[in-house]
């Protein structure tokens, strides 16, 4: 037995709507033996129709669709959060006041009352003039519409049924009721009504009379409910149900319902109810961020003038005794805005969230102050103003958090950049920067970015992963890093391939704890990110040129001047351009033991990206001569991949043995072979030995080094 949702509209107010409805749901409830809830759409009653039943409204409709529009709550529970009296009635309240109910759009009603009616029937206790009618109509099983029989209310009626013909609702389900009859010897006869209502084919049905009782226990504060089968309201409200009985529902042509795609022939399968609760959800979280932003965009322009107004110094100079003090002056100064917008109602959640962003606006850099706070995120990207994407253990997602505009996100990069003299502008419309705690941060606005201002932050965990830690992270094998450890103390040059984000950097770090506390290293970088532990440690950063194009010092320039410090070993960040054929001249001429990373798929393609990019070098050198500079410099190569399911691995250790006269030749050591995927989408597979021994095995006994050459052997599968 499908559930009903039954509307009941009136002219104009004191037609007694509130009681027919409050009577109809007793009367309904205990014939269908199932609870009816009556929807209280008037803002400005607030509670009367619950004073009626004789029940509470604990909750509202807004209430429920913020919960519904939060996925606090799903369709099923919705009967759970509804009170019912011992009439087996609930009400609910459309909402706390008019503010909130304006804030309802004709969709959202539409799914609230198709989502409600698949829990219970559903009486509507709706003025005609609610701007909420048009859904209520069209969703409705039946319109009943009492009206007093005298010529005003007539009058009023029949305008009101003009103006719903012109929107193209249809009057077929409407079912009129003339409402205290017997209460005027001024009343028209039923014929003038019936002869007025002809104009649109229909006719009086029901019959309410006055009734008495209704108004003594209305005026004691009594649930007003007619029990009594001699009454004659009681009678009507028994025929009232016998022509809903037997009432076929039939569709209205309204244009709203097919626009809403209400149709409501059938009950809603699970599935079903679940997309439609996506939809109007992600419609619903749309506009209370559409609602969030503008709030906040206006309290954000005050809180500038109030700090410009008060002379309010935001330059703190590091120092974090005025920077605490900075931050109370202004979490105080935003407080005092927001109590001075009267219209304005938060809870203490909401209150606390909009003071910390307007906080974070002013101080730091906005949205993402909190996902710069999660030391769970490791990459923070956005693409535009309004979607910011980031990364959780390899996955990717869009997050809840979005700038005002892209005036918002070309501030925060300029906030970024300009403790480091630099410049973001038409002109230089890209940067690479660092924040405070290291991350990498590289910046592109339009006319290069289409979509708007872009962002891109690389997160470092605030704790370098050691060998044990990627070990247990099954990005590496105990054999491995053994073996890896090895070729760093016997200083083997060495070489981490990768694609971009394969974890390039935390490999390379990994390596260079194993380096001796007495070498002196040279770190060359484009961006400082790499984590020495030894002491005796140089670090040199490249510098872009200035805002007038001036002092730019590359890493090739870099490169060159570190030959000049001295170095046991040199670690470039990554090659990416001519210092590569300086990486590897230092290799060659008493270097050894240097690390760099390099972005290619295989060892095979870092080999030709290494030849690539000394040829950007400007030297017109014969590429003979550059893999014999590769061949002799190079000893390992340590590929990386991101796996489908974020993780990244070692996928292969290669060692490097000479050439011929077309390609450097290379044996792989190690390697990585997945297995299978689960159903949750996790790579399985083993780190598993070649089974060839280095050709630089005898090398390391002379210098007292040994390796378990059973870690090189193919171990047996696994029956």
């Amino acid at each position: 037995m499908a559930n009903k949702i039954i509307v009941v509209m009136g002219p104009h107010e004191g037609v007694g709507k509130t009681t027919l409805c409050v009577n109809l749901a007793a009367r309904y409830a205990q014939a269908r033996h199932q609870p009816v809830v009556i929807l209280d759409t008037d803002a400005l009653c607030q509670g009367e129709t619950a004073t009626v039943a004789g029940t509470t409204s604990p909750t509202t409709i807004f209430q429920l669709l913020d919960q519904l529009a939060q996925k606090q709550l799903t369709i099923p529970m919705l009967r759970s959060h509804l009170s019912f009296n011992r009439l087996n009635i609930a009400v609910l309240s459309l909402a706390l006041n008019e503010r909130e109910s304006a804030r309802i759009s004709q969709e959202q009603w539409a799914f609230f009352l198709q989502a409600i009616s698949q829990t219970c029937d559903v009486i509507i206790d709706m003025e005609a003039t609610s701007p909420l009618k048009v859904s209520a109509i069209d969703l409705a099983d039946a319109v009943i519409w009492p009206f007093l029989p005298n010529a005003l209310s007539l009058k009023a009626t029949l305008r009101h049924l003009d103006f719903l013909q012109n929107q193209k609702l249809g009057l077929q389900k409407f079912i009129f009721a003339t409402s205290q009859t017997g209460s005027s010897a001024f009343s028209l006869s039923e014929k003038t009504l019936n002869d007025a209502l002809s104009r649109v084919e229909k006719e009086i049905l029901v019959h309410l009379p006055l009734e008495l009782e209704l108004i003594h226990l209305l005026n004691d504060g009594r649930p007003s409910v007619m029990d009594s089968s001699k009454s004659p309201y009681y009678q009507q409200i028994g025929r009232l149900l016998e022509i809903l009985g037997s009432h076929k529902r039939t569709e209205g042509a309204s244009s709203n319902g097919r626009a809403l795609g209400i149709d409501r022939r059938n009950q809603f399968s699970d599935i079903q109810l679940s997309k439609l609760q996506h939809t109007v959800t992600d419609n619903l979280m749309l506009e209370k961020r559409k609602r969030w932003d503008v709030m906040k965009q206006n309290l954000h322009r005050n809180l500038v003038e109030e700090l410009n107004i008060r002379r309010i110094d935001l330059d703190t100079k590091g120092d974090p005794v005025r920077e605490r003090q900075l931050r109370t002056n202004v979490e105080s100064t935003v407080n005092s805005l927001i109590g001075k917008e009267k219209d304005l109602v938060l809870n203490r959640e909401e209150r606390e969230r909009l003071v910390k962003e307007l906080v974070d606006e002013a101080l730091g850099l906005g949205p993402l102050e909190e996902l710069l706070a999660d030391t769970t995120v490791t990459e923070i990207m956005v693409n535009r103003f309004d979607q910011v994407f980031i990364e959780r253990k390899g996955k990717i997602t869009l997050s809840n958090k979005r700038f005002i505009d892209n005036n918002h996100v070309i501030q925060v990069v300029r906030r970024i950049i300009s403790p480091l003299g630099r410049r973001i502008d038409e002109s230089v419309p890209m940067v690479d920067a660092r924040l405070k705690d290291g991350s990498r941060v590289n910046a592109i606005i339009p006319p290069l970015a289409v979509n708007g201002p872009s962002i891109t932050i690389r997160r470092f965990p605030e704790k370098a992963f050691t060998a044990e830690d990627l070990v247990k992270m099954n990005a590496i094998s105990p054999d491995m890093v053994e073996f890896l450890k090895v070729c760093v103390l016997t200083r083997k040059n060495m070489i981490i391939s990768g694609g971009t984000g394969t974890g390039k950097t935390t490999i390379l770090n990994m390596l260079s704890s194993f380096i001796p506390n007495d070498d002196r290293i040279i770190t060359v970088e484009d961006t400082a990110e790499l984590r020495m532990q030894q002491e005796h440690v140089v670090r040199l950063e490249a510098r872009t040129a200035n805002i007038e194009g001036q002092g730019q010092v590359s890493i090739r320039d870099l490169v060159k001047n570190c030959l000049r410090m001295r170095p046991d070993r040199i670690v470039i960040g990554e090659c990416r351009g001519g210092e590569a054929l300086d990486m590897l001249q230092a290799m060659n001429t008493g270097h050894e033991g240097s690390l760099t990373t390099i972005h290619a798929n295989t060892p095979r393609d870092a080999f030709t990206r290494l030849e690539t990019l000394c040829l950007m070098a400007g030297m017109d050198l014969p590429v003979w001569a550059l893999r014999e500079q590769i061949r002799s410099a190079v000893h390992i190569v340590v590929q990386l991949t991101r796996m489908q399911d974020g993780s990244r691995k070692v996928t292969c250790i290669t060692e490097v043995v000479g050439r011929d006269e077309e390609t450097i030749l290379s044996q792989d050591l190690f390697r990585f072979t997945q297995d299978s995927i689960d159903a949750q989408g996790k790579v399985h597979g083993r780190f598993e030995p070649t089974g060839v021994l280095p050709k630089f095995l005898p090398e390391l006994k002379s210098k007292g080094f040994s390796l378990d050459v059973s870690a090189f052997r193919v171990k047996e599968p696994r029956s």
